[in-house]
């Protein structure tokens, strides 16, 4: 049996480093497939048989995705005019924008549900998986540690001009 070709060198490596395999992670997909063979029963990595879960979409299911949210901006940022023929009424751009939501994991997409919510004032719900989740957090507690603020310190100062 071989490792399910559904996983991602990525996700090899996050499940080496996960359970502490001592196994390069700089090498080839195909050298590390062949190294967690060797350990699969010791660790009990069954489950890299079979289909990964947590697939990510293929490349093009995800330019099918972009392309919509591309659509849906390029309406939106025309100031909805229906004249344009990218939409007929407001009922298709919603359709749309509900379909994409579901793949919050792609930035495009976030931004498309985010104009359309401003645009239209609707709550559309969004679909993020926690990972993605996390490093948008983390982002964005960085942008707030770097604005410049002002900090004030009390005590007395010396100051001696030569």
């Amino acid at each position: 049996m071989s490792i399910h070709n559904s996983y991602k060198k990525k996700e090899l490596v996050e499940i080496i480093q996960n359970n502490n395999i001592n196994i390069n992670i700089k090498w080839s997909r195909d050298n590390i497939c062949k190294e967690l063979l060797k350990v699969i029963d010791k660790y009990n990595l069954h489950f890299l048989y079979t289909e990964n879960e947590n697939k990510t979409l293929s490349v093009q299911e995800k330019d099918k995705i972009i392309s919509i949210a591309r659509k849906i901006k390029s309406f939106i940022n025309s100031g909805l005019d229906l004249n344009k023929n990218i939409y007929n009424n407001n009922d298709e751009l919603i359709f749309d924008t509900v379909y994409i939501s579901n793949y919050g994991e792609i930035s495009s997409v976030r931004k498309a549900v985010k104009l359309v919510e401003y645009t239209l004032n609707i709550k559309i719900p969004l679909q993020i998986p926690e990972k993605i989740k996390k490093e948008l957090y983390e982002k964005e507690q960085l942008k707030k540690k770097q604005i410049p603020c002002l900090q004030v310190n009390n005590g007395k100062y010396y100051v001696n001009f030569d």
